[in-house]
């Protein structure tokens, strides 16, 4: 009687041990499962910055941004800018003296054609007429620029930070981070040499 007695105890104590286990088991998954409010989880993660030498994270191509381009708002990816060097030209509404640049972007995108990409890109406003007005008649001295422009953009932002605008972000043609400059440094001798390099250059 004792022995019966003393392993239904076991058996019970044994069972009970089983419920515990499976309750801490089903706690902790649930917890490995809900993401904290700092973990990124939600897809909030902030874009970690791009350092000098090093190549932008595949979804700058594949990410698709808001474009003013030719007149009107599309979405797209970055896709056709891949394979040649590439600046992007961080601006805003109230910076006039980026505004003013947008001739000298459009002229050196005539002068170098399909050997040198060009983007605007607005990460300040979120007014997209505001936006638009400029782009199609106050920007390039009353002329609509010809360049297409990246509207409400957050993710650049974050790969390339800056406080000032306008900044000069200068990839080359294998996505790799060159050069973050001033409008002094946007000139014809580094453009021709950053071109000319690309010609020649090993991934």
């Amino acid at each position: 009687m004792k022995i019966t007695i003393y392993n239904l105890y076991k058996a019970l104590k044994s069972k009970r041990a089983l419920v515990i286990l499976a309750g801490l088991f089903h706690m902790f998954s649930l917890s490995a499962q809900t993401p904290r409010k700092d973990s990124g989880a939600n897809g909030s993660n902030p874009a970690q910055p791009v350092m000098l030498g090093f190549r932008v994270p595949e979804e700058f191509w594949s990410r698709e941004f808001n474009v003013f381009e030719n007149g009107k708002y599309i979405k797209q990816t970055l896709k056709k800018y891949r394979g040649k060097p590439l600046i992007l030209d961080f601006w805003a509404t109230w910076c006039s003296s980026c505004i003013t640049k947008f001739p000298k972007v459009d002229q050196f995108r005539q002068i170098y054609g399909d050997r040198m990409n060009f983007i605007l890109v607005n990460s300040f406003d979120t007014d997209t007429e505001k936006i638009a007005t400029i782009l199609t008649d106050e920007g390039a001295g009353g002329q609509p620029t010809k360049t297409a422009s990246i509207v409400n953009d957050e993710y650049l932002k974050q790969l390339f930070p800056h406080q000032s605008v306008p900044i000069y972000i200068w990839l080359d043609e294998y996505g790799r981070l060159q050069a973050s400059s001033t409008a002094n440094f946007l000139n014809d001798y580094q453009i021709h040499a950053m071109v000319e390099r690309s010609k020649g250059g090993k991934q």
